[in-house]
């Protein structure tokens, strides 16, 4: 029961002290132009790019959702979040829509946050273009993500082929399945990207 009390408790505190910044610089340089940094001693800043709204979500090591809110498309500046309820430990940043996503580990130790470059995770949209008549390659534009896979379904949802994806990109021959419509999913288990394609012969 007192763990479940300080889930609550921390969910509340994430989740009412997310607010808008008052900074107007847009320094992104993450997928989408997203950008996390810290502002002070446990707070955050989001920047993102306006145009596109943002889903964002504070996560602990456990998997746990303790934040799970979205950047409005015409936001402007930063989008702070203030995590001094949060005891020490490691916690994942995740932001992204329809195009990208991307996670930003958090490190909360003795009292103090810091954000590591290197454990930023981020994937795009695959590119999926025909090399040949049903032969597709799909291009998955990636950093730091280990696995990925593929999977390939037909019209009636079920799958035909599936794959692990290596490196930066994969071909497919669909020449061996009947004329039809194919869905291709792609990514990681984090965020799956959906592209149809035309098998005719």
């Amino acid at each position: 029961m007192k763990k479940f009390r300080l889930s609550i408790a921390v969910l509340l505190s994430v989740w009412s002290l997310a607010g808008m910044g008052d900074v107007k610089a847009d320094n992104g340089s993450g997928m989408g132009g997203v950008k996390v940094e810290k502002s002070e001693q446990k707070k955050v800043r989001v920047y993102t790019k306006p145009g596109a709204s943002v889903d964002v979500a504070i996560i602990d090591a456990d998997g746990n959702v303790l934040y799970q809110g979205f950047i409005a498309k015409n936001a402007k500046g930063a989008t702070s979040f203030n995590l001094n309820n949060l005891p020490d430990g490691q916690y994942y940043l995740t932001a992204g829509n329809n195009a990208w996503w991307m996670s930003q580990g958090i490190t909360i130790k003795s009292n103090a946050l810091s954000v590591d470059e290197r454990s930023l995770k981020q994937v795009a949209e695959p590119i999926l273009t025909a090399y040949e008549k049903n032969k597709f390659e799909v291009v998955l534009p990636a950093k730091n993500v280990e696995a990925a896979s593929v999977a390939i379904y037909d019209t009636q949802n079920v799958l035909v082929q599936t794959d692990s994806f290596k490196g930066e990109s994969r071909r497919f021959d669909l020449s061996s399945l009947p004329d039809g419509a194919y869905t291709f999913v792609v990514g990681p288990s984090q965020k799956q990207f959906i592209t149809r394609v035309d098998v005719r012969h």
